[in-house]
This record gives C-alpha cells, structure tokens and sequence, in this order.
C-alpha cells in the first residue's frame, strides 16, 4: 500500500539529503542580507527545469534572483571559468549551482576567494575530491537505503527550496506548483522513479494536469499533448525533448525563459523559439541516427558500441546513444569528431554503470580529457586519435562472462493478459502503478495465438505500424511505433508483447495495445 499511496510527508524529511539544511540556512541568510543570487544551471532538461523552478520559488521569497546556463558549444558541461566570470558580472553576492558543480573545484574556491559564497547542489558522481563550497547538496552522499539517494537536479532543487520556505515560516503551498518541473525534470533525467522521486512525478503530474504553469502548458500545446490526461510517457517523449533541443541546437536559456513566463500571453512568445529549435534537432538527429545506425548493424555481436563521425552534431549525440543502447542492448558511445578533438555521450543498460567503467578506464590510461556522469549516462572527451583505444579498453571490461546477462537486446514481459482483460478497467487499475519510469517500468504484457486482420504502415515515414488484431473472442486495434518493418510477419498466427492503454486519439472509451514486439507464434515451452 505504501507504493500505491506514497506519504508526501517524505518530501519534508530534509535530514536524509546531505547538505539541505546547511544550503538553505546559507540561502536564507543571503535573502536577509538582499545579496543577488545567481542560480547556475546546466543545459539538459533536468538543469533546465532546477534553474527556472528554483528562480521562480526564491523570488516569490523575496530573493533578488538571475541565472545563468552555460553554452553546450562555448562553455562545455558544469561551473567553469566562462561561468565564473558571468556569475561575477552579474553582481553575484551568492551562487548556486543545479544540476552541476559536483566536481568544479578550482571554480567553487576562485568564486570564494573573489567574497562570492558558493552552494552546491547536484547529484552527479564525484571526482573523488569534493569541492570547498559554503554548502553542498548530494544525494550522492546519502545512504543506500535514504529515500532521496536517486534524486534528479530538479528534485534536489526543489528540496532546498521547501526547506528555505519553512525556514523563512513561509506556506508550503507557495512552491507546490513547482513540482511539476521538478516531475519534468526528474522524468527526462532517466533517474529510478523510486523513493522521493516517485512522489515528486506523481504528485507534479497531477498539479500539471489541475492548474499547469504557463509555460508548460504552451510547451504541451506545442507538442499536441492533453495536459489533462497528461503521464509519465508525455513528459519523456514530448516535452522533455523540446526543452532538451534548446540546449542542444540553440541555446537552454530559452527554454528557462519559457518556463519562466509569468501568463499564457507571454508564454504563447516563448514557446515559438523553442519550437524552432526542436525541429533543428529533429533534422541533425535524423542525420546522425541513420548513420550511427549503419556502423553499428554491420558489427557483429558488439559487447559495446563506440562509434565516431566527422561532423556529427555534438548536440544530439546523446539522442542517437541511447537509440544505440536500447536497440543493441549494450553500452554505447557516440563521439563527434572535429578538430582532431572527440566528443559525445555515453548511454547504458540497467546493470551496467557506464560511469564507473569509464572512471576505471581513466585510473588506469588517462586517455580522457574529461567525463562525468552517472550509472546510466555520461558525457566525455578525449583526443579522436585515442578512440581505438577507448573502444579496445571498454570491450576488455566487458568480455567477462559476469556481464552476459546483461548484454543484448532483451525484452522482459510480466506476465501474459488474455483479450477478456484488455478492457479500460484493467487501464484503471494499472495506473495506479504510474508513474512509469526507470526503476519502475509500466507493465509489458504478451499474448499468443493472434490474428491480424488488417495492418497499414503510418507516419511520415511510413516507420509505424497500425493493425487491427484478433485476440480470442475479440477485436482490438494496436499500434507499433517503429514496426512497420514486421508486416511480413503479419500472414500467421502471432506472439505479440505490448502495454496496454486507453485510446485517447479515438476518445471513446476503447483501449489500444501499444506493440513493443512482433513474432510468429512459437509452441509453447513445458519442462
């Protein structure tokens, strides 16, 4: 019951995130004292939702508050010198990082000895040294077993500033609203919707649904998204990746920007810039994608990928890696090359921390310029002449048979669902288990023995398969996204795995099987 009905009193248990209540004592004094306070940021979703949230909570405080988010390009990943020097000149009595700074040593003491107090707040793994700041917020640090150890940014972000609101005897009902870009941020952070986490989304999701703030209703209208029947799965696909294109082709600041926006009116502006982005980074995505997609089909049986291409949009390399890691079922690393320089991003399975082997990696040749991450993601660079050695290092880690397990493109179904179930009542009663995410994955069930009575390929692209499919007694339309490609499948009996779902472009009540995989029906295995 405890899972299903999660106490939101969790939220208030600020002991078991390591550094809050020192960073929000810090953050109070600075509001009394009415020193400017300017909140760093980082360029993806998750430092794009901490930097406005956090903005909006301090000001509705009475804080003289700025941000600023570094250039992807110009700036590179976190707190550097570039960042220092604009923090600086915009007046800065106090900085706060989100989302970043964990490792930003030199940075954190230059802005101390220039009299610029420094919080930290981040939840990104060390470099082994942590940084001398007044105050430093890692949910890194806490126990295993602490609520709060998977936090995202935003999540982090969002703690701090309930703990200065009842510090400064303030409503708690004053920065609710915020938790839906904390839900948002958490979401497209990839972090274990477990814990505090579980709360944060479920909890912002149902604010998004009731009252959304301006911006992320521009942002859902945008992207054709109904706010009010609004999920997890929205958040991940729909308006996650308009707020990352801004970082990635453009610049995150307009997406801030939009989440700023204190009206419809504005926001209905905002939101136009944000847009244009997101269909740069359709154009450069699909560019790599194809590419990165034909290296790696003519591998065979990789343990990991570690593929690298002149002029491969930097910003959406990370996209296209995680394509890789899902479709391939290993780690993945994509690198673009320029200026005899690689750079890019790294994506994992489940089980597999791509941060540690990369640190490991580093202890023992030193062949990265940077990286920094965590388990499941991290960005890197290194000189394009050491790739071979990059890829020859990480296929020796994982040749173990430990790791077999754990490679490969695997599908894991809970359980099998007969046509009389697939009904809205079981819809119901399964999103009581939402919100889905990683760590809590929505239920993929299979069927055997199906007809499919007609099918067509759908998109622009003619990639997604539509089909009307006869399990049992019943007939119950599906759709697979990516699948067009199985229809040669379609002319016997199928096993088909899937989830299950209301059909809300149709909006009658009907549900609709979302494929995950096609196969000819196989005999059933008996011991």
């Amino acid at each position: 019951m405890e899972f299903l009905s999660p106490d939101r009193a969790l939220l208030t248990d600020i002991t078991a995130l390591p550094g809050a209540a020192e960073a929000a004592s810090v953050i109070v004094a600075a509001i009394a004292r009415g020193s400017r306070i300017v909140i760093h940021g980082d360029f993806d979703a998750d430092g794009i939702t901490a930097s406005a949230l956090l903005k909006i909570g301090l000001e509705r405080f009475g804080a003289d508050a700025a941000f600023h988010i570094p250039d992807r390009f110009e700036d590179g990943y976190g707190l550097s010198a570039s960042g220092v020097e604009a923090c600086a000149a915009m007046g800065a009595g106090l900085v706060i990082t989100v989302d970043c700074g964990m490792t930003a040593l030199h940075e954190t003491a230059e802005l101390m000895e220039m009299g610029i107090t420094v919080v930290i707040t981040d939840h990104h793994q060390p470099s082994g040294e942590l940084p001398d700041a007044a105050a430093l917020v890692s949910p890194v640090l806490a126990p295993e077993n602490s609520p709060h150890s998977d936090l995202s940014g935003a999540g982090v972000a969002w703690m701090v500033l309930s703990e200065i609101g009842r510090l400064l005897e303030r409503k708690p009902e004053e920065v609710e609203d915020l938790l839906q870009l904390a839900a948002v941020g958490t979401v497209c952070d990839v972090v274990n919707l477990t814990g505090s986490n579980r709360i944060i989304v479920r909890e912002g999701l149902r604010l998004l649904r009731s009252r959304p703030l301006p911006g992320l209703s521009a942002l859902a209208s945008s992207a054709s998204v109904e706010l009010s029947g609004t999920n997890s799965s929205d958040l991940a696909f729909f308006l996650g990746p308009r707020l990352n294109a801004c970082g990635r082709v453009g610049h995150a600041s307009e997406a801030v920007n939009l989440l700023l926006a204190a009206d419809i009116e504005s926001a209905g502006e905002l939101v136009l810039p944000v847009v244009r982005n997101d269909r740069k980074r359709r154009k450069f995505d699909s560019a790599v994608r194809e590419a990165a997609m034909a290296m790696a089909g003519r591998l065979d049986s990789p343990r990991c990928l570690i593929l690298d291409g002149e002029g491969w949009h930097k910003g959406v390399v990370g996209i296209t890696a995680s394509r890789l890691a899902d479709r391939f079922g290993v780690p993945s690393v994509l690198l673009s090359v320029e200026n005899g320089v690689a750079q890019g991003s790294a994506r994992s399975v489940p089980g597999i921390s791509i941060h540690a082997l990369l640190e490991q990696i580093q202890e023992e040749s030193g062949i990265l310029d940077r990286f920094g991450g965590h388990p499941m993601a991290a960005g890197l660079s290194l000189d394009s002449s050491l790739v071979p050695e990059l890829r020859s290092r990480l296929e020796a880690l994982l040749i173990g048979p430990e790791w077999d397990g754990l490679l490969g493109p695997v599908l894991y179904v809970d359980g099998r669902l007969e046509g009389g179930w697939m009904t809205l009542e079981t819809v119901r009663a399964l999103e009581r288990l939402e919100p889905f995410g990683e760590g809590n994955r929505e239920p993929i069930w299979i069927a055997r023995g199906v007809r499919a009575l007609n099918w067509r390929a759908v998109g622009k692209r003619k990639d997604h398969l539509s089909c009307l499919l006869r399990i049992g007694e019943r007939d119950i339309r599906a759709i697979g996204f990516g699948l067009a490609g199985r229809q040669s499948l379609f002319g016997g009996p199928l096993d088909i795995a899937f989830t299950l779902a209301e059909d809300r472009w149709r909006g009658d009540g009907s549900v609709q099987l979302q494929l995950k995989d096609v196969r000819r029906q196989r005999p059933v295995e008996r011991s």
